[in-house]
């Protein structure tokens, strides 16, 4: 019975595979340690699609990297007007369209950071177990506008498998995101937020509080010319101590938010050469603690790429300082660049 249900459908659809892969060299100097590497990069995509009798569209990515690890997968329900449904691992989920959006010419500024960013964490609390809705663009006043949501009953970054449910965690429970772009012309302007709550309750938490990210950007392009600013914050609801200005933090154990502000402008040249400047500041505060100064981690971008036909050469230098939140830390300056070829 199945087979002829499978066969007499009129679904059709198709396997497709691209890629690209290239050679990269970095540079890193820590104080008066300099340290530099060779490397090779290849992505391998695998697409699937195809299209229901009433119009809607399913499709499958499944990305490959190059230690043969799984990037990321998922699988998209394409309603019509209706708007598409997606649920899938490696995604970033919803926070990944909004960690940073400002205008660059390649990588973002948390490329080159020590540890992972507050701007660029917004949102990966429902990395791996959320499903995601977004709308399909309408007119707004001469402009478009398109909203996302997303809910996750269960946080985590874990893929959950068919007929899974994801592994329970101690620290966050359930979760919702909100996101919405707007474009009028030449300018986009959009806000992201979610809430995660906390997995033990108000009874047992030891003062532990639903954690929290929140972002808003505003893009103006003007011929060859692109500006943007990014705002926003991000509080993990973590009952530890505040951690003093002198040692090193990660968004993901420190207790106390974080506040970011970015801004960046990129130029093209030509239709092959761009080029950005981004500077990004990211502040620690202990919330409350007078006795432990705010902290500002700063990093500061350069970047170009230029693409001959499938080929491309990208590179950046990113200057940090005050690398993991930490006044008594040497800075760090990262050098990339980057041969790609895409098939």
């Amino acid at each position: 019975l199945g087979t002829s249900l499978v066969a007499g459908s009129g679904y059709a659809g198709e396997i497709t595979a691209s890629g690209d892969a290239g050679y990269t060299w970095s540079s890193e100097e820590v104080g008066v340690r300099s340290d530099e590497g060779y490397g090779f990069n290849h992505d391998i995509t695998f697409s699937g699609s195809g299209e229901l009798d009433n119009g809607f569209t399913v499709s499958t990515t499944m990305i490959l990297t190059e230690t043969a690890g799984l990037s990321s997968s998922n699988v998209a329900l394409t309603m019509g007007g209706l708007g598409t449904i997606t649920i899938g691992n490696g995604l970033a989920n919803l926070g990944g369209a909004y960690d940073d959006v400002t205008p660059r010419a390649y990588e973002e500024n948390s490329d080159g950071m020590k540890t992972a960013g507050a701007l660029d964490s917004v949102g990966t609390l429902m990395d791996g177990n959320a499903i995601l809705y977004s709308s399909p663009s309408f007119d707004v006043a001469g402009g478009s506008a398109s909203f996302k949501f997303a809910y996750s009953p269960e946080n985590g970054d874990s893929a959950t498998g068919e007929g899974a449910v994801a592994a329970q965690s101690n620290i966050y429970d359930s979760g919702m995101a909100l996101g919405i772009d707007v474009t009028y012309g030449g300018l986009s302007v959009g806000a992201f937020a979610d809430e995660v709550k906390d997995a033990q309750g108000e009874t047992t938490n030891d003062g532990r509080r639903d954690a929290m990210s929140a972002t808003w950007y505003a893009n103006y392009s003007m011929g060859p010319v692109s500006v943007g600013y990014q705002t926003g914050g991000l509080d993990r609801g973590l009952a530890t101590a505040a951690t003093a200005a002198t040692t090193a933090k990660t968004v993901a154990a420190a207790g106390g938010n974080f506040e970011f502000e970015k801004m960046s402008i990129a130029f093209n040249v030509n239709e092959n050469l761009s080029i950005s400047y981004g500077t990004l500041t990211e502040t620690y505060d202990a919330q409350g603690v007078d006795s432990i100064a705010d902290v500002d981690l700063e990093s500061d971008s350069i970047q170009f790429a230029y693409t001959m036909g499938s080929m491309s050469i990208k590179g950046y230098n990113t200057d940090e300082s005050n690398p993991g939140w930490d006044n008594d830390a040497e800075g760090n300056e990262t050098t990339e660049l980057a041969i790609n070829f895409a098939f």
